[in-house]
């Protein structure tokens, strides 16, 4: 059974940083087609970890309306990412992984860096998930794992305490690669095919300082 590790950051904003597109939402998600400004996916089984892919949902400037907006278009993040410290044992992987990715529209902004330090250990009928999450403290974080099947469990709930305007400008500057943002532990029932007996989204909130 393969599960895919995604995390996130996205803007719980409609706007910010002074006009950018935001994500429009305020809590976190586990739905593939809800927008983030990076995001980070990895497939895993209990022998395998495979590659790292990042992506951004992109990033349009709304300050000056709609027409201004739609005639600047939308611009998107070339999300670099890290995978390192790769384990497999006999039923457990662990690993860490990042991604970097900064406001295209904005020459020289600071990137978004997140470092997920994550493990999945099989035991009887459950995984248990667990991880530490590192990395700048704006914006919102989550991290969930979706099985074969498409049922997922949130693991992380991780909410900037910054404002909507100056969050960027006092979140993001340095890799934070040392902050450590929040952890998570979570058991999740399982079945005999390795997929989730049902979705788990409760989560506690973490606030990010």
């Amino acid at each position: 059974m393969p599960y895919f590790l995604v995390f996130r950051r996205y803007a719980p904003f409609t706007t910010f940083g002074f006009g950018f597109e935001g994500d429009r939402r305020t809590n976190a998600s586990t739905s593939l087609s809800d927008t983030a400004r990076t995001t980070g996916t990895v497939m895993f089984d209990r022998t395998h970890i495979g590659t790292l892919t990042g992506i951004s949902s992109g990033t349009t400037y709304q300050g000056f309306g709609e027409r201004v907006a739609a005639f600047m278009g939308k611009h998107y993040s070339n999300v670099k990412t890290s995978l390192s410290k790769q384990h497999t044992f006999a039923n457990q992987v662990s690993f860490t992984a990042g991604t970097e990715g900064a406001n295209p529209m904005t020459p020289g902004a600071p990137d978004i860096d997140t470092y997920l330090d994550f493990s999945a250990r099989w035991l009887g009928a459950a995984v248990i998930f667990e991880g530490t999450v590192r990395g700048d403290s704006f914006p919102n974080a989550e991290v969930f794992v979706l099985d074969g099947f498409g049922k997922a469990a949130l693991l992380f709930n991780g909410q900037t305490t910054g404002s909507r305007q100056t969050g960027p400008l006092t979140g993001l500057p340095g890799s934070g690669v040392n902050k450590r943002v929040g952890s998570f532990s979570k058991s999740v029932p399982i079945g005999q095919s390795d997929g989730f007996l049902a979705s788990s989204l409760a989560c506690p909130v973490t606030r990010m300082a």
